[in-house]
């Protein structure tokens, strides 16, 4: 990634290039003209309609090709040679598309080749937009380059300055917001701490696991692409350093990260150190840097002796979060001789030569939490000593303040570590040109003191406050079980607003118009002009870092807690505003003008509809998910007292597959690539074809065709018997794609599958509430718009909060239903007209949990079941949403008549409580857990792994009425969710992990008579 971001420029190739290479020759050119490692590149047409070029420039790197053609059925001759390649929908994408626009956001492309004539060439506008500040387009004989937009900032340091003012001064971040892009890592370490600049994102990650999950990132630093969210790099960072202090400044090339050795200037493009600044021993008490600055050019910091060293903890928890709090080692602050960014030395070094400019040392130690500057003086503090000021220009005192009542104000260090009060670590002191504030988890007050000397001005009652520093008042984000956070005149003290309060440990940040901090589930923001506050229901601030603002984006981080969420990871927004050449807004209400336009060319019809090979459907055939639209995995047909392995094929091996439908004596499958493949009974191939994007939940199979939603925002009907193409429906409403786990994706994907009934195709589109969510219900045979509703994503618009599609498809009575994530548990919606039936919740607070088994496989593939018996007994299992809590398998006996269990939640992470007790018939003894069931009156058959065994994969057949076995095979890989299928004859199909489609067929003595 370019160190700078130069103004647009037209550069002129040289004329020696050859006139004719061959695709192999101009992959190998073009890839040498990447001054990149890893990111994405988006490829617009082929050199001479070469289908072999793209396949040869993604080969041997780590790059992600977007390559957008204008002929179809080209496209699908590339999807399959990237399949067979096994680069299709990772590593290389492909899209249909005309030169109008690049079906990617704004700022999401590194580079773009441009292998088109000039009359089917994108124009320039088209694409500067999609490319990131930096990048570089290449045509045949010009490159272009994209420029840095004027009036954005950086967070260079962990505060976002030295001031430690957790304020942005960028002028792009306003307004509504949309997903730029949802990365790795998903799970972070404790602490965790950011800067960004350069167009990256330098995250270090510290020494405490809390979960399995983050064990991988402990003591580590990544450098992440602050546009799409790419990894660039990773490093470790020392073992027994703790991290959360402010020793860590990004530039626009380099990363200076100060530790118990050195400061190391890491090369921000490479992640390798190309320097390393250390203090001369006789001035200090020690080598470690406890805290940096850096202004006009010149480091400041705090270096001194050696500190607590704090060990590593790795867990084998599993889950996605929640952890025990506690006083963890050095936290306490026991000592100021080996507390954490405890010292006495300053110094000043010129960055140019690395000179030493000054050095100040006093005799008590100084609390790096209390070290700030302002553009004028250097602020230090010493609990119970004195507050001084320094001449950062030559290290002079300027003065030193011990009166007794300001250090009574400002008061001994509390404890804190602790969930209603936050860390310890945190640093508690800011200040601006006039005043030093005092507040945060370890003070009992506010206090402010007047920045010319120390004196104290005035106090506020509160002291665990998150400060953010605005030119119209000191915005304090209030603690845990106050009534509210405050806006306070900068003079006196006085309130001047009241806002809503934050819950606990997270800090509280600001941007132009706003400001962030944690809900009780999802992020609070204010708008600071009318005090309005709005919800981003799925995600919270990270603990220390809370919401970033640099490079005209939000920024979130990967997850640590336990608190309500529904996307965990680096997550990155966009001001809607910034997507300069995208005139009109989404639509925000049915009957605009937006809202008419979005399906006028939704639909793209092939001929001859009607007309389609038939495909019977059994009475004990599978042809939706799970079985039946309310997906409780019901069989219609008899599950056989004994089966065998009847074939067994590899219809995916490089991505993982779909659960699968049968019917007709075929059964359907398809993957995360975008391959949609049909096979017959006895696991031959009969057609295979691609979609746009990755596959998430099986097809269904309605009137003799076969239905699939896709991840590129789009339905796709085929003709069962055949595969050949009927229609497809953009059910997002444009044609955008943005990085999400490596792979790109619709900002509006069909990820919950499809639903069909009454000759209806039902299909809903979106991530986020904030990015709108997209239902429609289309005419199976013709794909024509019958019902629309695009409005679900903002319910309550004066909180702007809303429904998030966050659960597959299903039907109950007459109503289409998904979990909403976070506000509103099930998201509910009239079958006819797609009116949203939920009440619209005016709070800033989530409820609810999901794991959305598309962006989270790991967690959420186990399922839950709770069948009603014929006798009126209940066959039940829960499993909690992230796969962590579990009820064994049971039978109950019935209720008496008139009797109603409270319903379960649907996430099953909140248990039932109180309420009438079923008596237990039986409950499983080997701690099964389960990722596909199919259940009838008489036999459970179910796919999964002992608790303790998560390697021992199996197949089973259990008798409802007993709990006793019947049979049991061996797996060689875990079922996918809800990866079962039991169709006509007994035939059980399979889908697992490692991408098998399995056929097990009753044994020959149990074969039924063919009909």
């Amino acid at each position: 990634m370019p160190s700078t971001f130069p103004r647009v420029a037209l550069l002129l190739l040289a004329a020696c290039l050859p006139l004719s290479l061959s695709a192999s020759e101009t992959a190998r050119r073009d890839r040498a003209r990447l001054d990149l490692e890893r990111g994405i590149v988006a490829v617009i047409g082929l050199p001479d309609g070469d289908l072999q070029y793209p396949i040869d420039l993604a080969a041997g790197n780590e790059l992600t090709f977007y390559v957008q053609l204008d002929d179809a059925a080209q496209a699908r001759q590339l999807r399959e040679q990237a399949d067979a390649a096994g680069l299709l929908g990772g590593r290389l994408v492909v899209e249909v598309g005309g030169p109008q626009s690049i079906h990617l956001a704004a700022n999401v492309a590194d580079a773009v080749f441009v292998h088109t004539s000039p009359a089917k060439s994108p124009s320039d506008a088209v694409v500067l937009h999609v490319l990131r500040p930096g990048g570089v387009a290449r045509h045949a004989d010009r490159e272009l380059v994209k420029e840095s937009p004027a009036g954005t900032d950086d967070w260079s340091h962990p505060y976002h300055g030295p001031d430690n003012n957790p304020q942005s001064q960028d002028q792009l971040v306003k307004g509504a917001f949309r997903t730029q892009f949802i990365g790795y890592p998903k799970f972070s370490p404790m602490p965790e701490q950011s800067v960004i600049a350069g167009g990256r994102i330098f995250k270090a990650m510290g020494h405490i696991a809390h979960k399995a999950n983050q064990n991988d990132m402990l003591n580590t630093l990544l450098c992440i692409n602050a546009y799409n969210g790419v990894v660039l790099w990773r490093r470790p960072l020392p073992a027994g350093f703790m991290i959360h202090r402010n020793t860590m400044i990004a530039t626009e090339d380099a990363l200076l990260l100060g530790d118990h050795e050195s400061c190391k200037v890491i090369d921000a493009r490479t992640g390798k150190v190309r320097e390393e600044i250390t203090i001369d021993p006789e001035l200090t008490d020690g080598p470690v840097w406890k805290w940096m600055a850096l202004r006009d050019n010149v480091l400041y910091g705090l270096v001194g002796n050696l500190e607590i060293q704090v060990d590593t903890q790795k867990s084998d928890r599993r889950g996605l979060g929640h952890w025990p709090w506690g006083m963890w080692k050095g936290h306490d602050y026991a000592d100021p001789r080996t507390a954490f960014g405890y010292g006495r030395t300053l110094v000043a070094i010129d960055m140019t030569t690395k000179k030493l400019l000054w050095n100040y040392r006093d005799e008590e130690f100084l609390d790096a939490r209390a070290v700030c500057m302002n553009r004028e003086n250097l602020y230090l503090f010493t609990p119970g000593k004195f507050l001084a000021c320094l001449n950062p220009r030559d290290g002079s005192l300027r003065w030193k303040n011990a009166d007794e009542k300001l250090l009574q104000a400002i008061g001994a260090g509390g404890k804190a570590q602790h969930y209603t009060t936050g860390y310890a670590t945190t640093c508690y002191a800011k200040c601006t040109e006039d005043y030093l504030f005092f507040a945060g988890p370890q003070r009992e007050r506010l206090v402010a003191a007047k920045a010319t000397d120390g004196s104290l001005a005035w106090t506020y009652p509160i002291g665990n406050l998150q400060l953010v520093l605005r030119p119209d008042g000191v915005w304090a984000a209030g603690p845990q079980a106050s009534e509210s956070g405050v806006q306070l005149d900068y003079a006196t003290g006085e309130v001047l607003n009241k806002f809503p309060a934050r819950r606990a440990c997270t800090r509280a940040t600001g941007c132009l118009d706003s400001i962030f901090y944690r809900a009780n589930g999802g992020t609070v923001r204010v708008l600071t002009e009318n005090n309005v506050a709005q919800h981003f229901d799925p995600m919270r601030p990270p603990c220390q870092d809370g919401v970033l603002v640099a490079h005209g984006h939000l920024y979130w981080g990967p997850w640590m807690c336990g608190c309500q969420l529904s996307l965990y990871g680096n997550i990155g927004l966009a001001p809607v505003a910034s997507d300069s050449d995208v005139k009109a807004k989404l639509p925000t209400a049915p009957g605009s003008d937006t809202e008419s336009n979005i399906y006028a060319d939704a639909l793209a019809a092939e001929a001859n509809l009607q007309s389609v090979e038939p495909l019977p459907i059994a009475a004990d055939d599978w042809p939706v998910y799970r079985g039946t639209h309310a997906r409780n995995d019901l069989a219609a047909g008899t599950i056989p007292s004994d089966v065998e392995l009847a074939w067994r094929v590899q219809a995916s091996p490089h991505e993982m597959l779909t659960a699968p439908v049968a019917a007709g004596g075929m059964v359907f499958v398809a993957n995360r690539a975008g391959c949609v493949q049909a096979y017959n009974s006895h696991g031959e191939s009969v057609w295979k074809t691609y979609v746009g994007g990755p596959v998430y939940y099986p097809p269904e199979i309605s009137q003799d065709r076969l239905y699939v939603g896709s991840a590129d925002g789009r339905v796709y009907a085929f003709a069962a018997k055949t595969g050949r193409p009927l229609w497809s429906f953009r059910v997002a409403p444009r044609q955008q794609l943005i990085p999400v786990y490596d792979k790109l994706i619709s900002s509006w994907p069909v990820a919950g599958g499809v639903a069909v009934r009454n000759g209806r195709v039902y299909a809903a589109a979106g991530i986020t509430h904030y990015d709108g969510v997209y239902l429609v219900a289309l005419d199976a045979v013709t794909g024509q718009l019958l019902a629309r509703n695009e409005t679900s994503g903002v319910l309550s618009a004066e909180v702007n909060n809303g429904v998030s599609l966050q659960g597959n498809l299903r039907i109950e009575g007459n109503e289409l239903r998904f979990l909403a994530g976070g506000v509103y548990e099930t998201a509910r919606y009239d079958l006819d007209s797609l009116k949203c039936l939920n009440d619209p919740l005016v709070q800033v607070t989530s409820q609810f949990r999901t794991a959305f088994y598309p962006y989270y496989p790991e967690y959420s593939k186990y399922v839950s079941l709770d069948f009603s018996c014929p006798n009126g007994c209940s066959l039940v299992h829960d499993a909690s949403y992230e796969g962590s809590q579990f009820v064994n398998m049971a039978l109950k006996d019935a209720l008496p008549p008139g009797v109603k269990l409270e319903p379960q939640e649907e996430a099953r992470w909140i248990r039932r409580r109180g309420g009438p007790v079923q008596k237990t018939l039986w409950q499983d003894k080997a701690d099964r857990r389960f990722t596909a069931f199919a259940v009838t009156a008489e036999t459970l058959l179910s796919a999964g792994h002992p608790d303790a065994e998560p390697d021992a994969h199996f197949l089973v057949a259990t008798e409802v009425a007993s709990g006793n076995d019947r049979w049991k095979k061996s797996l060689p890989a875990a079922a996918v969710k809800g990866g079962l299928a039991v169709a006509n004859q007994g035939r059980i199909y399979l889908t697992l992990e490692n991408g098998e489609l399995l056929c097990f067929t009753p044994q020959e003595s149990q074969q039924p008579a063919p009909r």
